[in-house]
């Protein structure tokens, strides 16, 4: 009787609980969402938005630098090229405007749609200015700062 006993609670616990064990763990799709090539990828088209000319550099996820630095004057809409050829990129591509800001991932400020990836450069400008930067003015939290310095 002690062995169909212990045969039955080994049967049990293969029937209910591996099932719930298989349950808690994670799924492939959410194990290494970072992986390249998980993302979308297409060509870039740039809009220079600004009121100057601007220049874009782009690097890739492993931080090598995609050709030189493009120079688009305002107005203007142009596809990056490096060496005569439009650029794929994905995602967690970095892309930089000018000296001063700094870089952020494609797909933050860009828009993917029919294979392409759509980029303003104000759209970078929020993106690598929304960090809390005041420059010189006040914390509008302060009682003695008059209101047109907050």
């Amino acid at each position: 009787m002690h062995k169909i006993m212990q045969t039955f609670v080994l049967l049990a616990a293969t029937f209910f609980l591996a099932p719930l064990g298989a349950s808690a763990q994670e799924t492939a799709q959410d194990f290494g969402r970072e992986y390249p090539r998980s993302q979308p990828r297409g060509y870039i088209q740039v809009n220079n938005d600004w009121r100057d000319v601007v220049s874009v550099t782009m690097w890739t996820h492993q931080r090598e630098r995609i050709g030189d630095a493009w120079e688009i004057e305002p107005g203007k809409t142009v596809y990056l090229l490096a060496d005569g050829v439009r650029i794929k990129a994905r995602a967690n591509y970095k892309i930089k405007v000018g000296d001063e800001w700094g870089r952020v991932n494609l797909g933050d400020v860009g828009q993917f749609r029919g294979g392409r990836w759509y980029v303003r450069v104000r759209d970078i400008w929020r993106a690598t200015h929304a960090r809390g930067d005041r420059g010189d003015r006040p914390n509008p939290r302060e009682e003695n700062v008059p209101d047109w310095k907050r």
